[in-house]
């Protein structure tokens, strides 16, 4: 399963160096002469509940920030802040910053998708929207066989308790539980396959660096139509754009730069594909509008 929330990005790390660092903005308050500026509070506003008083919700946040000034003037007290890992903490957490807000400037040359691109994409991807389906499986987790021949020969088992039996025997670790499969977030051929799966029939599928073997208990049908599945297929349409757009700046980074690699260090084969960081600067982009002409209305 594939999820697509983030937690909330540590802003708050990059202003740990230097008690009287000035910032630019209005003052909201001061701890021990380090200012607290509007900027620096509206910065927070990044973890804000939807509709919410944002006024309001500024007064409540603004001593949860004096605390964390404080406690970052401890640890800087003793010292903290001038160690080696602090030095690479902060290098990490202003890159990704950057890389962040790069990706909030080119979403905002994305076009925003038009009702054709939508409807196309919707059609396309049938167990996103109108045959969205969530399974509440039996699972087993189990490490990647090593060969091919071995993971075919795990289909002579028919059941779960079988398989399990079976990993028993050879001495295989793994887990068991129930889970829940959103095939909205499979890809389409194997949420076609799942779909058609009989229940109780365990299907086996590769899921982070392991293998799983899912048995479904229960099919619940969720679909997706109209405006919604409209708006959801735009704001996916917009953030592939703008993954896209990343992935053109970088291509383009890496044919300009030199890069060069201590012995041992260089990785093997050609750069991947797809990128983390590029995935997870993408999803931390603000929302945009679902599609033009009014598919998102």
């Amino acid at each position: 399963m594939k999820h697509l929330l983030w937690s909330a990005f540590p802003l708050a790390a990059l202003a740990l160096s230097g008690c009287q660092s000035k910032s630019d903005g209005q003052s909201v308050a001061t701890v021990d002469g380090q200012a607290i500026s509007t900027q620096g509070l509206d910065a927070e506003l990044v973890d804000a509940p939807p509709g919410i008083d944002r006024l309001a919700y500024r007064k409540t946040i603004l001593p949860q920030l004096v605390d964390r000034t404080l406690l970052a003037h401890a640890a800087q007290k003793m010292g903290l802040d001038k160690t080696p890992e602090y030095a690479a903490r902060r290098e990490r957490q202003e890159q990704k910053l950057l890389v962040e807000m790069l990706a909030e400037k080119l979403a905002n040359t994305v076009p925003v998708p038009t009702v054709q691109a939508v409807d196309a994409y919707i059609a396309a991807h049938p167990y996103e929207f109108a045959q969205r389906q969530k399974f509440y499986v039996d699972q087993i987790r189990f490490a990647q066989p090593a060969s091919t021949e071995a993971l075919l020969s795990l289909g002579q088992y028919k059941t779960l308790d079988a398989l399990a039996d079976g990993l028993t025997r050879n001495a295989t670790p793994f887990s068991r539980d129930h889970v829940l499969i959103d095939s909205a977030f499979l890809d389409p051929a194997v949420a076609a396959q799942v779909a058609k799966q009989p229940l109780a029939d365990p299907i086996f599928l590769p899921y982070k660096g392991v293998y799983t073997a899912n048995a479904i208990i229960q099919r619940m049908p969720t679909p997706i139509a109209g405006n919604v599945a409209r708006g959801l297929a735009g704001e996916i349409l917009r953030r592939k754009a703008i993954a896209d757009a990343m992935g053109q700046t970088l291509q383009k980074a890496r044919k300009d730069a030199s890069i060069t690699y201590q012995p041992g260090y260089k990785p093997d084969g050609k750069a991947p594909a797809a990128s983390k960081a590029i995935q997870d600067a993408t999803d931390r982009a603000p929302g945009g509008a679902a599609a033009s002409s009014g598919a998102g209305g």
